[in-house]
């Protein structure tokens, strides 16, 4: 095998095959990029048994041929070479990356001991713009459990019917739920591990005018864009039944700035964390929300102005959930929905019905 490739070209492709490299595991072939050659082009291949990576560059083909050669010194080599084309090739025992003056010779591993890449059989599809599909996820996959006990909750669901994709989160004792439009698609039903899907969003453009096609089997889902296929491999089991918490009509709603509740809270954690309570003190009054924590250490109070509509409440919540939602929310306000100290809690923005936060409070 032999073929002349970009710098720039190359290292793109390893940057995103390296997010299917498993750096804890003992079987040595998934530590590989495989790389084979067609016309005009290479294609690279990463697989970690749950995630594939398969990438295709354009290269100048001189010899036909494949190789398996282990990830990380190949990815580091290419990454310190200069700007300026890369021959790469092989003679059955070594491979060769030459570039100007710079000649650095690699052993090969057996490629015919790299593992297939799945196969996405009895397919339904959907498509939908990259940069959506991206925000949907950085918007829910905050929330996936990270608890091993429950697999089926490490992951997010996709749901989509009548052209509308919700993408669903749930954590111990949290739920994000995210909606969108989609362009087309047949009626779709899985989870997706939620490591998978935050590497896709690391991957995939914001450009506006692209769009991604995800393909569903049984076992496994595609996504393809650009010149990028991923699959995964799904979750299996049923997930929780969360329609009945994001359907409950909230009697108290408290409209509040959305940067402005964060630094408050953010400051006010700096004391709660301390205490093995991890309690704040939400005290929601007409036109103002008192946050407050009482600890050992000492004590913290802050004072946000908000407008409320309903009873004055007192609820205790883990700063921590309401946080890592906050973060993600790029509106300028947003409403807190409450029924009682002790029934599940909402954050929504003010101007965006398709995302929903839910969250229980903590018993004071």
């Amino acid at each position: 095998m032999k073929f002349i490739v970009a710098q720039k070209d190359l290292i793109y492709a390893i940057n995103i095959l390296s997010k299917a490299i498993s750096t804890r595991t003992t079987i040595d072939v998934l530590k590989g990029f495989y790389i084979e050659t067609e016309e005009n082009h290479i294609v690279m291949k990463s697989n970690d048994l749950n995630f594939s990576i398969v990438i295709k560059i354009p290269a100048h083909i001189k010899e036909k041929g494949n190789a398996l050669v282990e990830s990380s010194l190949i990815s580091d080599i290419v990454r310190k070479l200069p700007d300026d084309a890369i021959s790469i090739e092989t003679d059955g025992e070594s491979l060769y990356v030459i570039c100007g003056e710079s000649n650095y010779r690699l052993s090969l591993m057996d490629s015919e001991t790299f593992p297939q890449i799945p196969e996405v059989d009895g397919l339904k599809k959907t498509v939908i713009n990259q940069a959506v599909f991206s925000n949907m996820i950085k918007m829910t996959n905050f929330a996936v459990s990270k608890d091993e006990k429950s697999p089926i909750l490490t992951g997010s669901l996709i749901n989509i019917k009548d052209k509308i994709i919700e993408m669903v989160s749930v954590g111990g004792f949290t739920i994000a739920v995210d909606r969108a439009n989609v362009k087309e698609s047949d009626e779709i039903r899985v989870v997706i591990p939620g490591r998978i899907l935050n590497e896709i969003q690391k991957i995939i453009s914001y450009n506006v005018d692209d769009d991604i096609e995800i393909f569903v089997g049984d076992k496994y889902a595609l996504f393809k864009f650009d010149n990028v296929k991923i699959i995964s491999k799904l979750l299996e089991g049923n997930y929780v039944n969360y329609e009945q918490i994001i359907n409950l009509k909230q009697e108290i709603v408290c409209k509040i700035n959305t940067k402005e509740m964060y630094r408050a809270l953010d400051r006010v954690s700096l004391l709660a964390n301390k205490s093995k309570e991890h309690t704040v003190i939400f005290e929601f009054e007409d036109d103002k929300l008192t946050v407050s924590a009482d600890t050992f250490l000492g004590s913290a109070v802050e004072k946000i102005s908000s407008f409320k509509n309903g009873k004055n409440i007192r609820i205790g919540f883990n700063p921590n959930f309401i946080l890592k939602a906050l973060r993600n929310i790029e509106r300028e306000e947003i409403l807190v929905g409450m029924n009682n100290p002790l029934s599940p809690c909402s954050i929504k923005p003010t101007d965006d019905d398709d995302f929903c936060y839910f969250f229980s409070p903590v018993r004071i």
